[in-house]
């Protein structure tokens, strides 16, 4: 059965490298820390809008000292349309200072030390060791997790388990980019509400399209 999930997740990872050969993070960052404030902004928004709001956020606050000394009033109203801006700006802040105050300024290059930054979880510390530290890893967002379930590549909700379920199927240097292939194809073809099974180049190999359609 393992051998046969991976048969497919390579197989699924050689038709849609073809497919989205230039897949890859969409948000538009120009360091670590920034792309560490964009992805604890992008939880519950899109990628486009958090593009668009740091365009300007980035012109007033620069450096991790900078979002470390701004007061959170201030950090709200600038992030505001990226939703929970709230509770998005205290993390935001006091993930600076702790880079600040821990790590001289330099966002930490480990799993480990990433998770105990405020906001950051598995999925957001995923996006930045693969992003910026040629760490690969299964970045599991929404998109994700929808997909390779849907692929049966997975059976679990989990993020955790949905994770290593993924590592399991594939060669560690595969990690990042599949991961960014599962979330061009959740945006592009398997969507949520109307995934469109007819135009899929995975719907011969897909468990979802399989009990869909009832053959």
């Amino acid at each position: 059965m393992v051998q046969e999930k991976k048969e497919i997740a390579n197989e699924i990872y050689k038709r849609l490298s073809k497919l989205y050969p230039n897949a890859k993070c969409t948000l538009n960052y120009r360091s670590p820390f920034e792309l560490l404030i964009m992805t604890i902004m992008a939880s519950q928004c899109t990628d486009e809008r958090v593009n668009l709001v740091c365009k300007g956020l980035f012109e007033k606050l620069k450096t991790p000292h900078d979002f470390a000394k701004v007061s959170q009033k201030t950090l709200e109203k600038l992030i505001r349309p990226v939703g929970f801006y709230r509770n998005k700006a205290k993390c935001i802040i006091e993930a600076s200072k702790l880079i600040v105050k821990q790590y001289g300024g330099e966002v930490p290059n480990r799993m480990e030390e990433l998770l105990k930054l405020p906001g950051v979880g598995r999925k957001t510390a995923n996006v930045i060791l693969g992003e910026c530290f040629n760490t690969p890893g299964i970045i599991v967002d929404t998109h994700c997790k929808r997909v390779s379930k849907r692929l049966g590549l997975t059976s679990s909700d989990n993020p955790l388990k949905i994770e290593i379920d993924l590592m399991h199927l594939l060669p560690r240097e595969k990690w990042t980019f599949f991961s960014h292939l599962l979330v061009f194809h959740g945006r592009k073809v398997c969507k949520a509400k109307k995934p469109t099974c007819s135009e899929c180049i995975l719907a011969d190999i897909c468990k979802y399209y399989y009990e869909k359609s009832g053959e």
